[in-house]
């Protein structure tokens, strides 16, 4: 028998907002079973999707005052991008690793949106979970989105993670230096400037951080996968939650514990992990399975082929 729940979500406040979260399909991708769960089958390969999500809030008042430098209505969030719409706009050691995913790239978040109705224009902030390829997309097709990061992530860009598999590439220009902003970190740390974000636990999460100020977008820190990465938890009706998982889990299995994070042997010999904390992503995993256990709450990581299978019908323009 499971014990009980220790942990509650907040209640909506007097005159909550809540905000729509619609799934875009950003490109697919090929992962093999045998670097992401354990124990595995190593011939199987699973073709998964490569999730963004289009968040619209109906507007508040002082969005300025907490650095996203703009205050329109509605406000309009692109949570991840996808992979890039041509195959010739990543970094050679990227391509030389996306031949072992054989991704089927998308035709660009930009024209997903058009579909809708939506131009990039209309984007107010981009929040990337990561900044791996299949994640942040065409960055340069938002000229006036304002982007945000995890604490950690510019580092990531500007010097990489080497010896951390062929995955680990990252291109040091890929976001506009002027519209980036970087979110603090967890652990305060001298120096840092103050600011209206600050980083309280929620639920089963030791640190999350309420993005707008009202109680309807909260981003968490989801650590382990890569340095930065972050989930968003989005109040989408009085009782009723959304969790953008990113790649805290690449396959469902995880989430319910019926498989293990997987390890494999590098070219030289040292142990590699699709994560680059194994032990740190098995806990924020951890996190996530005590959320999964609330009825209000549904949970979508950006590569659930089992969500996307079963949901096709509430993508973009559909909202969740």
């Amino acid at each position: 028998m499971s014990s009980p729940q220790q942990w509650s979500l907040p209640d909506p406040r007097p005159n909550q907002t809540f905000v729509t979260v619609s799934p875009i399909e950003g490109g697919f991708l090929t992962l093999p079973e045998w670097a992401f769960v354990f124990p595995f089958n190593r011939n199987a390969k699973r073709l998964v999707p490569s999730l963004a999500f289009f968040i619209t809030h109906p507007g508040i008042e002082q969005v300025g005052s907490l650095g996203l430098g703009t205050s329109k209505r509605p406000l309009r969030i692109m949570f991840d991008l996808g992979t890039r719409s041509d195959l010739d706009k990543y970094l050679p050691a990227q391509r030389i690793h996306l031949e072992s995913r054989k991704p089927l790239l998308g035709s660009g978040i930009v024209r997903r949106l058009a579909a809708g109705n939506i131009s990039p224009e209309d984007i107010d902030i981009v929040l990337f979970s990561h900044v791996h390829w299949d994640h942040h997309g065409d960055p340069e097709d938002f000229p006036t989105s304002k982007f945000l990061v995890g604490s950690g992530t510019m580092n990531v860009l500007k010097h990489g993670i080497p010896g951390k598999g062929p995955h680990q590439h990252f291109h040091p220009d890929l976001l506009p230096a002027g519209r980036t902003l970087e979110l603090p970190p967890v652990e305060k740390v001298r120096g840092w400037r103050e600011h209206e974000w600050h980083w309280n636990p929620l639920g089963p999460f030791s640190a999350a951080l309420d993005l707008l100020g009202d109680g309807s977008v909260f981003v968490i820190d989801s650590p382990g996968h890569l340095p930065g990465h972050v989930n968003l938890l989005c109040r989408t009706g009085p009782e009723k939650w959304v969790c953008l998982c990113g790649d805290a889990y690449h396959d469902k299995r995880l989430l319910t514990g019926d498989k293990e994070v997987a390890t494999w042997e590098g070219e030289d010999g040292c142990t590699l992990c699709i994560h680059f904390d194994k032990e740190v992503a098995e806990q924020s995993i951890r996190r996530l399975r005590e959320l999964a256990r609330a009825e209000n709450v549904e949970l979508i990581a950006a590569h659930d082929s089992v969500w996307y299978e079963q949901n096709k019908g509430r993508l973009f323009p559909q909202t969740l």
